[in-house]
């Protein structure tokens, strides 16, 4: 009695896969005002011929089910006359009948898969306007790049420590390449869908994943040429610093949480600082006219080149300060990492959160390091907006950048005295 029961469950959800896909198919023929080569009738059916071919003859009748179910198929829409009609359509309803024997052995997996098959078919014309619109030739290679390196690369890297101290793993170091290559590609492809409609302030704020140091130059460029442009182009010079401080933030929440833990005040602190200002400089935006623009970038999401010299700095950072904290102790991480800073924020926050998960110093002493890192990083995107041809944006970047130093200097002296009287009292509870 309990297996007919389950039986009868397995074929109601073969059944409502083939309805759920079938009525998508009826839909989308209809909203091309023409007859739907397969519909729910067809796709109910072979959902159900799926799982009761599992259910009768197991794996070898099932095939025998979707040769049988292709072959229809195929026969069908050659006699339509032409052999492209239906061609998702095709592949839909194949898939429906191995769904349908997922159905009676996994059937949470089945309904996910089933769902996933029935948003892609949905979203037809949301795919393919941004494959064809807004997708470019050189960002489609580059996310194949991201594609290869997550998918084949990173899964096939030891996972070992190796070099002075253990301070290396391949595995960690080349995911997070992976991850700034990921997030990069979500800014560039964000900023060229919302861009147009928002202006230079989110354009500003999403280019920021990419790299601010690039927002601020290119926005200073155009404040020159554009001066009517300039406090909308300082106010995404400025957001920009936000959304790099988050970056930095998801970096070491993969890599290091302990470091983030600790971390956590100074980038807070700067990014509140950031925001305000931001958000004061916005709303100065809004008392005139408001032009939607779309600021430049490169057509490509990253440079091959570019993710190959990130792994170097960030392995050779780690290398030599794993090498100088062992002769010098932790002293010598500050000025390494510092360092590391002047190039790159993603490097230096790489490297330090990879010494603080390999036990080479502890989360708490790589405070001073993450902020001598993210004050030499900011010391440099000043000296790019000095640059800048417009003298209201490169007065009211660099100000903001000031105050940004100002708040991460503060968060640091304020969460060591919250440390230190955290110890304290722990000691006196102990004694």
């Amino acid at each position: 009695m309990e297996s007919d029961v389950e039986s009868f469950f397995a074929l109601a959800e073969a059944l409502g896969i083939g309805l759920l896909i079938g009525i998508e198919r009826e839909q989308n023929a209809q909203a091309g005002d023409k007859a739907a080569s397969a519909g729910v009738r067809s796709f109910s059916l072979a959902a159900l011929i799926g799982a009761l071919s599992i259910m009768a003859g197991g794996v070898p009748l099932l095939a025998v089910a979707v040769i049988a179910v292709a072959v229809t198929r195929l026969v069908s829409v050659a006699q339509r006359g032409d052999p492209t009609t239906g061609l998702t359509t095709s592949f839909a309803l194949v898939a429906v009948v191995v769904l349908g024997a997922m159905a009676t052995v996994t059937a949470m997996l089945a309904a996910a898969v089933a769902l996933v098959i029935a948003s892609l078919l949905a979203a037809r014309e949301v795919l393919h306007g941004f494959s064809r619109q807004i997708l470019t030739p050189p960002e489609l290679r580059d996310g194949l790049i991201l594609g290869v390196s997550a998918l084949v690369i990173l899964p096939v890297l030891p996972n070992v420590d190796i070099g002075p101290g253990g301070a290396l793993n391949p595995r960690n170091l080349f995911l997070m390449v992976v991850l700034v290559m990921l997030i990069g590609a979500a800014g560039h492809v964000a900023t060229r869908v919302v861009g147009v409609r928002l202006g230079l302030p989110v354009s500003g704020f999403l280019s920021g994943f990419v790299s601010s140091l690039a927002t601020i130059a290119t926005l200073g460029k155009r404040a020159g040429e554009k001066p009517e442009d300039a406090t909308s182009a300082a106010t995404g010079a400025t957001l920009s610093s936000v959304s790099s401080l988050a970056q930095n933030g998801i970096i070491l929440a993969a890599l290091s949480p302990a470091m983030l833990g600790t971390g956590i005040p100074l980038l807070v602190g700067m990014g509140l600082m950031a925001a305000g200002i931001g958000a004061l400089m916005f709303f100065r935006t809004l008392g005139g006219e408001l032009k939607p623009a779309k600021m430049e970038l490169p057509n490509r999401v990253f440079s091959v080149w570019g993710a190959v010299r990130f792994a170097a700095i960030v392995a050779t950072v780690m290398v030599f300060s794993a090498t100088l904290n062992d002769i010098f102790g932790n002293a010598a991480i500050l000025v390494t990492i510092a360092l590391a800073g002047l190039v790159s924020t993603n490097s230096a926050v790489v490297a330090l959160g990879s010494l603080v998960a390999a036990g080479q110093i502890p989360a708490i002493d790589g405070t001073l390091p993450l902020a001598a890192a993210l004050t030499a990083n900011t010391l440099v995107r000043t000296w790019v907006a000095r640059s800048s041809a417009d003298k209201s944006f490169r007065r009211a970047v660099i100000l903001g950048l000031v105050a940004q130093l100002a708040a991460l200097w503060a968060a640091w002296w304020i969460g060591g005295v919250v440390w230190d009287w955290l110890v304290d009292t722990a000691e006196e509870l102990v004694e």
